[in-house]
């Protein structure tokens, strides 16, 4: 039972050998240790140090000789709370950094997809306009990204946009990059529409419309580039990566 639930804390199964070894025998030089874990000698430093990194087990020197012990058994408590911390952290990198990049290749990849490239604001209006138009009764778009610097531009068009959504009961959804929130408070007034934020250091110039079998991206440059992506496979991917994200932002 031990040893199991040992392993399912990330240990391998020498380094659970002599953490139970140590904890029964108490302070130990390496010889006892060995012969009751039953872990050759070669291998008991490499194990002893990786316990001892993970704070599991300490050690004192006498007369030059090292004698290591188990420490407190609460101390796995504090190990599985380090573990945590280590995958939450690894989670919003996943998130804020790997997923993104993964997305994009995937839009490059497949034979199946056509890319279609606009420029210019006119452009980018046109396309956006024609994908809306595809939409059913109850779909949502879904908008990640959402830069302060294309509202700065182009508020008067989005709200027109808004408008013509709300009167197609076209459902929305929201992230605003973080130093957006004065116009995601507007369209957090506005029917058919849920708003949140991604974090302060998440700060792009560029936004993501995902459609329900196209995907749209959007550069907000000097001037304007977008390209859309018509692909249902796609359009699912970039929509699960949404819902991600949108677990991972405030409200």
């Amino acid at each position: 039972m031990e040893e199991t639930l040992l392993e399912k804390l990330g240990l391998t199964k020498g380094e659970i050998k002599v953490y139970l070894a140590l904890n029964k025998l108490g302070e130990s030089s390496i010889g006892p240790i060995g012969k009751e874990s039953k872990v050759s000698k070669s291998k008991m430093y490499d194990i002893l140090d990786k316990l001892i990194e993970k704070g599991l087990v300490g050690y004192i020197t006498k007369e030059g000789t090292k004698y290591f012990m188990a420490n407190d058994p609460h101390m796995i408590l504090e190990y599985i709370e380090k573990k945590e911390s280590e995958l939450d952290k690894t989670k919003k990198e996943v998130v804020t950094e790997v997923l993104p990049q993964l997305m994009m290749q995937r839009a490059s990849v497949s034979k199946k997809r056509v890319a279609e490239m606009y420029e210019g604001l006119n452009g980018i209006k046109a396309i956006r306009e024609e994908l809306m138009m595809d939409f059913k009764l109850g779909d949502t778009l879904l908008v990640l990204g959402a830069p302060k610097v294309a509202n700065v531009k182009w508020e008067s068009w989005f709200l027109d946009f808004h408008k013509r959504r709300i009167e197609r009961k076209v459902k929305m959804k929201i992230i605003y990059n973080a130093n957006a929130q004065e116009y995601g408070k507007i369209r957090e007034k506005m029917k058919l529409t849920e708003v949140r934020y991604l974090p302060n250091k998440l700060i792009s110039p560029n936004w993501i419309d995902i459609f329900p079998d196209a995907v749209l991206f959007v550069m907000v440059l000097q001037n304007p580039i977008a390209f859309v992506v018509r692909d249902i496979e796609l359009a699912n991917s970039f929509r699960s990566y949404f819902d991600i994200m949108w677990k991972n932002s405030t409200s």
